[in-house]
């Protein structure tokens, strides 16, 4: 009797140990093994991994926080809203808010743009808003001067007109998804403007190339709206 039991005893492990023993050769069988090793090769780094499996999120109505990037990009979107040229964009469908971050609430305190460094904190900022994505907006400018005709400052001694100054403006923008990081779509306009100055007039200089950067930002913001509806006619659920 006793002989019995040790036999069905030793049939039930072998039995019970089945199951693990073929997963075990599954996982480390070659198929699997190759698999896992090109799973690496395809991501070399976690982030890049995140930001490639990052999934959309967002709900409609949704509330967008909204992220200037650079002096520029502030102090033109605080004209556009007190002009009342930002109100068309509050009152897009599928838009419950428009809100922007204030730097209060940025983790670092850091005044320099943190795009570049990392997202996290800007949109950690926008979840303290409860905002589902996250506007970015940046001006770039690129300036050419050059001299009309460079005797002429000579003679003239500075006092006539003979400096131009070529400005290239650009605005740039992302949507981020608040909570995954996902990047919805990007936009880019540019614009230019030139002038003519004394070599001692920075005013009608710096006028220059804030116009042109009133005139990106202006342009960017123009296609926002039909943006805004690829990404609510792609995401709505």
């Amino acid at each position: 009797m006793g002989i019995a039991r040790m036999w069905w005893s030793s049939v039930a492990i072998a039995v019970a140990a089945i199951p693990f023993s073929g997963c075990q050769s599954y996982v480390n069988s070659p198929r699997v093994a190759a698999a896992r090793q090109e799973s690496v090769r395809a991501f070399s780094d976690p982030l890049i991994a995140r930001a490639y499996n990052a999934k959309p999120t967002i709900h409609f109505p949704a509330k967008i926080a909204i992220a200037p990037q650079c002096d520029q990009a502030q102090e033109q979107l605080r004209r556009l809203d007190a002009a009342g040229k930002l109100d068309a964009l509050k009152r897009l469908p599928g838009i419950s808010a428009i809100t922007p971050i204030s730097a209060l609430l940025l983790a670092d305190g850091d005044d320099k743009p943190v795009w570049n460094k990392s997202d996290l904190i800007l949109r950690e900022a926008a979840a303290k808003l409860h905002a589902d994505a996250v506007f970015l907006l940046k001006v770039e400018t690129n300036i050419s001067d050059g001299k009309l005709f460079a005797p002429l400052t000579t003679v003239s001694l500075g006092l006539f007109p003979n400096n131009r100054a070529e400005v290239i403006a650009t605005a740039l923008a992302a949507l981020v998804d608040t909570r995954t990081g996902y990047v919805y779509g990007t936009l880019e306009r540019s614009a230019g403007r030139s002038c003519i100055t004394i070599s001692w007039d920075d005013f009608t200089r710096d006028r220059t190339i804030d116009r042109a950067c009133g005139d990106a930002v202006q342009k960017l913001l123009g296609d926002v709206p039909d943006f805004w509806r690829g990404v609510v006619q792609s995401h709505r659920r």
